[in-house]
């Protein structure tokens, strides 16, 4: 079972950080994940739209220019980082999962994957709830591997990674049973899930043959 660090490692440094992503690295995570949004033509590593719940800035993003964006303190000392750096950071060290927060996100990342080798991309994933812009990425460059991140229908995530030749299917853990994993495996997917912390659970995910969970703490998805 693989260890996706959620936000880097936000159980132990402020999440989306450069230093979240390297502290999931020196955790042993597998793969991390982020969050994008496309703000003045820049692809802003941040996972609300608004400043007030992690930065010591408050309101909407779209309010600001990017190098306003730049000074606000992202937990720590940090500031809110850009793709090209969460990608420098994790490059031929762990897999990067991208998450397509906003609209029009999708252009924006393949044109910045666009520069990397056909084997580093290999080591990226595209997910989103917006399937707009996972078809959107999907037309951009079939190679790419996609996730579907499942909302409340089952049937309507399966429906779209087929359509979308996904890779992968995510599901809250709330959602997760044996048959569950069954029917992603049956259809040649990858069942991973969010967002498990506790020891027992990341049992229970492993017990029932989940491929990878997304966690707070990496190190824990290891220990079990």
């Amino acid at each position: 079972m693989l260890s996706f660090g959620h936000r880097g490692a936000m159980g132990y440094a402020p999440e989306n950080t450069v230093l979240s992503v390297q502290k999931a690295i020196e955790l042993g995570a597998d793969w991390v994940e982020i969050d994008v949004y496309l703000v003045n033509r820049q692809l802003m590593v941040i996972h609300d739209d608004t400043l007030d719940r992690t930065t010591n800035g408050k309101g909407s993003l779209f309010d600001f220019t990017f190098e306003q964006l730049r000074e606000f303190d992202a937990g720590e000392g940090e500031r809110i980082p850009i793709l090209s750096e969460i990608i420098q950071a994790t490059k031929e060290k762990v897999g990067l999962n991208i998450e397509l927060k906003g609209e029009h996100t999708a252009k924006a990342v393949y044109e910045v994957l666009s520069d990397l080798s056909n084997e580093h991309k290999k080591q990226v994933l595209i997910s989103s709830f917006k399937m707009s812009e996972l078809q959107s990425m999907s037309k951009l460059d079939e190679s790419i591997n996609i996730g579907v991140l499942a909302g409340d229908s089952i049937n309507e995530a399966f429906a779209w990674a087929q359509k979308l030749k996904a890779s992968s299917v995510h599901f809250s853990k709330r959602k997760v049973t044996q048959a569950l994993v069954n029917q992603a495996h049956s259809t040649g997917l990858k069942l991973y899930v969010y967002t498990v912390n506790e020891l027992a659970e990341l049992r229970r995910m492993k017990i029932l043959g989940v491929d990878a969970v997304f966690s707070n703490y990496p190190d824990r998805v290891l220990s079990v």
